[in-house]
């Protein structure tokens, strides 16, 4: 079994390079190798061209980076994958250096713990030292308001400068607010001047856990 999913993660790279939509692609190969909807999701989220994933990966710096910078953070996007980690679900390093979480929690907040998991973000971006940091988060998500609140008050707390806000669209507030970026959205990694990837890095650092290669789902 665990080769075919290696032939199939070779498989969609070899149709991606070769510039078939990844929609069709990865129904192509999931339903050759009898795939299930976890390992569809993995292929979809973790698999990517080389073109791509060489641009992702030059983007990305280290944390020494971060240090006198404008950081401009996908919230939503970083909650989920920490959170994710934080329960013990696996996250994945994938084909573009990227940290990413295949939990499902996605587009809803209501009933979860997430005082812990902010209060680990922000104290992390504090011991970073950036210049500024801007949260933004997805106003059509239940309580993004409520987590905005809460993400400011952890801001003053931290002495950061900064602030933390709902918008209509996070991929074009973070894109127009920061130096660098916070994501793993690969939409937004495409066109972000560079690439931080904080839940990863509050993953290996601050909950010590190890992300899994894709290849072992």
């Amino acid at each position: 079994m665990p080769s075919l999913k290696k032939d199939a993660i070779q498989d969609l790279r070899y149709l991606l390079n070769r510039g078939y939509p990844r929609s069709s692609a990865v129904k192509f190969v999931g339903d050759r190798y009898l795939l299930d909807k976890t390992q569809r999701l993995l292929l979809y989220r973790g698999v990517f061209p080389d073109d791509i994933a060489n641009m992702h990966r030059s983007k990305l710096v280290g944390p020494e980076r971060v240090l006198g910078s404008r950081l401009s953070v996908d919230g939503f996007n970083v909650l989920w994958t920490v959170l994710s980690a934080m329960r013990g679900d696996p996250v994945y390093i994938c084909d573009d250096g990227l940290i990413r979480d295949l939990s499902g929690i996605h587009g809803s907040v209501e009933g979860r713990q997430i005082s812990e998991p902010l209060e680990i973000i922000v104290s992390t971006v504090s011991s970073l030292r950036p210049r500024e940091v801007f949260f933004f988060f997805d106003k059509s998500i239940s309580r993004s308001g409520e987590i905005a609140g809460e993400v400011r008050r952890l801001i003053s707390h931290y002495q950061l400068i900064g602030n933390a806000a709902t918008v209509p669209s996070p991929d074009h507030a973070v894109l127009t607010s920061g130096e660098i970026i916070a994501t793993s959205d690969s939409v937004v990694a495409d066109k972000a001047p560079s690439l931080f990837d904080l839940a990863g890095y509050i993953i290996r650092t601050r909950l010590n856990v190890r992300p899994l290669p894709i290849e072992e789902l």
